[in-house]
């Protein structure tokens, strides 16, 4: 190919250059159509198009070079499209070949596979009877190595007592062309070179090129098949053998069998009875089971299937008796998927009594399985009795709350006999000393004296004020009597009137400092339960930090409501904050301040009635900072 392309593209520019040199009248375009042609012999039609592409361009350039050099007098166009019309002739043409010849080999290739790879043994023939053809498969059947049968007479692979027949078949088929099976209903063999026969099979099909005549056979070697007919007889043989045994053992069976028959009579009548016993049974079981209050009666046999089952359970469980009857027990809906049930169950058929509890569809059930024997007693079925024992469990679980809240409340009454008696004795003691020292200061130079003791009165009694309404919070809140009631408030309004409030409590030189970021400045919360969750965070600040410290209260309104409250004080052990919000509890370091240890209790319940949370850091000897997150819009309280 490579070479053809060479030399076309030679021959062009040679063409090419001839006609500058020669006469214009030569027109030497038309010999560009040899070129062409010579693309025949070169595979695919690309380089037919490529060459056909390059001459057209050759003779175009060719005209322009012409034009230029011959300005003042005309050139002939048509002698330049018509060489080009030529090209294009040849090139249609010359693809046109390719693709048929294509399509020709393909389809010889295909018939050439075809031909060499069947699975049958072909060999075509002429009417001569001579062997033109024969593919792989039929030389692999009759022995003989490549084109060894080409050229023979079809009668060398016909056995020798066939043999003089055979010519007169051919004739008679050949008189009567058509497609069909060789040699219809006979059993057909085959020779092969070592002059071994086999069986075979013969389909025969025709054909003709031009006016001569040839013969297809299909030949199909079925010595396999035959071995396994020879076997299917002789089974059949036997089989017809043992059939007559058959038949004389079934008569000499068939006078047994009458006599059974009269015996089995008896037994029917027998059976009968016990049906009816066991039908009158089945009707107690139902009675039974059906008046059983909440709960179920069921019999499994021996193989873990529902015998029977029925009750007034069944109806609160939306099942049907007659689709759970024959079930396996495992697969009953009420209890599927608590594989403990059925492993319990098998022990019933080992004399075993077994009790236990389950739990399906937010309902509790007892199960009191027992075996039943029969007359020779052995255990094949065994009795199971499920109820319903939601409301006892329910019952236990609210008795056991009961005492859980009880002992709750117990040691709450404990930790308040023993907190009341230890922060009620320090004031009522100081009262006590005040009181008697200021029956001695009744002259007016002991004025200062008298207004000293009479504060330290003033402060104990509100200390005790401060622990009773602790108590009674904590009374109020574990009794459920509090709730949340929004309204609309102005929280900047709101949380000034808390600072100036708590301001006066403060230590000398605290300062309480308020400030708030934001737009909003009306909010819908609980106006007192925020005021009690304020001024408990604030008072804790001023207790626990020094005099001269400052408190920083800020608020901030956004898509939440956040409140916090800091101090610069003692701050919280690492090891006490995770105990901080329960009750009566107080860290290590606050132990010699007077408190009850429930204001952040407290707190916590208000903000969670506030549908809010509270956060808190903390360190040691820098300070606390106590964050409140609300919601901006109110939600249903818990």
């Amino acid at each position: 190919m490579r070479r053809i392309q060479i030399i076309g593209l030679a021959l062009s520019l040679i063409f090419f250059g001839l006609s500058f040199l020669l006469p214009q009248n030569f027109h030497l375009e038309f010999v560009y159509s040899l070129i062409v042609l010579m693309t025949i012999w070169a595979p695919g039609n690309r380089t037919t198009f490529d060459t056909s592409v390059l001459l057209s361009g050759l003779i175009i350039l060719g005209y322009f070079i012409h034009f230029n050099k011959n300005a003042d007098s005309p050139v002939d166009i048509v002698s330049y499209i018509m060489p080009i019309l030529f090209i294009w002739a040849f090139t249609f043409a010359i693809i046109k070949y390719k693709e048929s010849q294509e399509k020709l080999l393909k389809s010889t290739q295909h018939l050439d596979a075809m031909f060499k790879h069947a699975t049958e043994g072909i060999i075509i023939s002429n009417q001569k009877g001579e062997i033109v053809m024969a593919n792989p498969r039929s030389l692999e059947q009759f022995g003989y190595s490549d084109e060894g049968l080409v050229g023979k007479m079809i009668e060398m692979l016909i056995p020798d007592r066939f043999t003089p027949k055979h010519s007169g078949y051919r004739k008679e088929y050949y008189a009567e062309l058509h497609n069909r099976p060789m040699g219809k209903g006979l059993n057909l063999f085959a020779k092969r070179k070592d002059g071994i026969e086999f069986p075979v099979e013969i389909s025969l099909s025709s054909f003709r090129i031009k006016d001569q005549l040839f013969v297809i056979s299909f030949i199909i070697d079925i010595t396999e098949r035959k071995k396994q007919e020879d076997i299917i007889n002789q089974v059949n043989e036997e089989l017809e053998e043992r059939v007559e045994v058959r038949t004389k053992e079934l008569a000499e069976a068939n006078y047994t069998l009458a006599e059974v028959n009269a015996n089995l009579q008896e037994e029917m009548d027998v059976r009968a009875k016990v049906e009816d016993a066991l039908r009158d049974s089945q009707r107690l079981y139902s009675t039974i089971a059906r008046n059983f209050p909440n709960g179920m009666i069921c019999v499994a046999d021996k193989s873990m299937r529902t015998v029977f089952i029925d009750g007034k359970e069944l109806l609160e469980l939306n099942c049907k008796r007659d689709e759970l009857t024959g079930m396996p027990v495992e697969s009953l809906p009420f209890w599927k998927g608590e594989p403990q049930v059925t492993e319990q169950l098998k022990k019933v058929f080992n004399w075993e009594s077994i009790s236990m509890v389950f739990e399906h569809n937010q309902r509790n059930y007892s199960i009191i399985s027992v075996p039943l024997p029969d007359a020779k007693g052995f255990v094949k079925e065994a009795l199971i009795v499920v109820q319903n024992i939601t409301e006892v469990k329910n019952a236990e679980k609210e008795i056991l709350l009961s005492l859980e809240k009880e002992k709750s409340l117990n040691e709450m009454k404990s930790k308040f006999v023993s907190i009341a008696s230890h922060e009620f004795r320090t004031p009522l003691s100081t009262i006590l000393s005040s009181v008697s020292l200021l029956e001695r200061y009744q002259n007016p130079e002991d004025a200062e004296k008298r207004s000293k003791h009479i504060e330290r009165v003033k402060s104990s009694v509100k200390n005790l004020t401060e622990i009773l309404n602790d108590f009674l919070s904590l009374e109020k809140l574990e009794a459920g009597n509090i709730e949340a009631h929004p309204s609309t408030f102005n929280l900047i309004q709101f949380v000034e009137e808390v600072r100036e409030e708590l301001q006066v409590l403060a230590k000398p030189g605290q300062t309480i400092q308020y400030s708030h970021t934001g737009e909003i400045h009306d909010v819908v919360l609980d106006k007192q339960l925020l005021r009690n969750v304020c001024i408990n965070l604030l008072n804790n600040a001023i207790k626990y930090s020094q005099e001269g410290k400052s408190i920083e209260f800020t608020t901030s309104v956004g898509k939440e409501i956040i409140i916090s409250v800091t101090d610069h004080g003692m701050g919280i052990p690492p090891e006490d904050q995770e105990h901080l919000f329960e009750r009566f509890f107080r860290a290590a370091n606050v132990t010699a301040i007077q408190g009850t240890g429930l204001g952040l209790n407290i707190v916590r319940r208000y903000v969670q009635l506030l549908n809010g949370k509270i956060e808190f850091t903390s360190e040691i000897n820098k300070g606390t900072t106590f964050t409140i997150v609300l919601p901006l819009i109110p939600t249903h309280t818990i």
